[in-house]
């Protein structure tokens, strides 16, 4: 077994988000930690074979040259739009850049991996098992578009990438309101399929030691709907965009299933000359969007106080309550 097959070991029959683990009703905290040191412990030995520098290092290696191969794909879509058509030579190597971003798409989810069963070892008193409830749904808002594992569309010939979704047009959600989208939707409306979420969805398998969880739902949200506090919040938000503008970076937990490139905060431009406000102020947008429906339409709204905090947690090593 090479150190790539031994990574998809990883909890391969139950769903991830991010660094949450779905569907653990058979699996104990206890023994999901055990799993994740083995796991570890029989990666490294592999990778430490494999690897020419540190994980961290190598996953931006990795995705710099996606990055590369992605923006060569995306002129061949241009030149295909405009001519009505491809060469032969440039067909060729639109399915030779496709090849190597499948590569390296398959290579930044196992590093991905490795670092959340990474994460759990480190934070093993962090991680417990909780079964949501209305009052706790922000902890699976949390998680909402951060990248998925294990979770395909069913549809007939489909099988992309399902995104962990709920319904945008609340501001505090209920355990109803969550569903999975297949990710084909953000691609030309290829493919529209939705499921609801089963009961053993709502038991994650996740790092409970954040503050924001200490709160109910709705506590949560009075807290960024203050308008002092949402001064703030959107001061860090805008740090990060800046940060996202200046590595050509994202958010390695966030990455859009179709170009695989980690997500990058934008911000709405203000109407007449107001902001649009905190809840509906933010988004992550794949690197690859282009004006007028001419790149990638993936993005991830961020209408929630615990998507918020989400972000500021990944980038800033604390989230909302840190924050303020």
């Amino acid at each position: 077994m090479n150190w790539w097959e031994s990574v998809g070991s990883f909890f391969s029959d139950v769903v991830k988000v991010g660094k949450a683990v779905l569907n653990v009703v058979a699996a104990t905290a206890g023994a999901a930690v055990r799993h994740a040191k083995q796991f570890v412990d029989e990666v490294w030995k592999e990778a430490s074979k494999a690897l020419r520098s540190q994980p961290k290092t190598e996953k931006e290696r990795l995705e710099r040259e996606l990055q590369d191969v992605n923006s060569k794909i995306q002129h061949l879509r241009k030149k295909y739009k405009e001519q009505g058509g491809l060469n032969s030579s440039d067909n060729r190597l639109w399915k030779n850049l496709k090849e190597q971003r499948n590569h390296f798409n398959d290579q930044l989810r196992a590093l991905d991996q490795v670092e959340n069963a990474e994460d759990i070892v480190e934070k093993e008193a962090d991680y417990k098992c909780i079964e949501i409830s209305d009052d706790t749904a922000h902890i699976l808002q949390y998680h909402v578009g951060q990248s998925t594992f294990n979770k395909t569309c069913p549809g007939e010939h489909c099988g992309r990438p399902m995104v962990l979704q709920w319904s945008r047009a609340l501001t505090t959600a209920a355990i109803k309101d969550f569903y999975w989208g297949c990710s084909g939707y953000y691609q030309d409306r290829a493919c529209t399929i939705t499921t609801p979420l089963s009961r053993h969805d709502l038991v994650l398998f996740a790092n409970l030691n954040h503050s924001e969880f200490e709160i109910s739902s709705q506590e949560l949200t009075k807290v960024v709907l203050d308008k002092r506090r949402s001064m703030k919040l959107q001061a860090a938000l805008d740090s990060i965009r800046d940060q996202h503008r200046k590595r050509h970076l994202g958010i390695a937990i966030y990455r859009c299933p179709i170009h695989g490139e980690s997500m990058v905060l934008r911000k709405k431009k203000e109407k007449e000359g107001n902001s649009v406000g905190l809840l509906d102020d933010n988004f992550l947008g794949c690197p690859r969007w282009l004006p007028d429906n001419a790149g990638c339409n993936f993005l991830i709204k961020l209408k929630s106080a615990a998507q918020i905090s989400s972000v500021l947690d990944a980038e800033r090593g604390g989230g909302i309550m840190q924050t303020i």
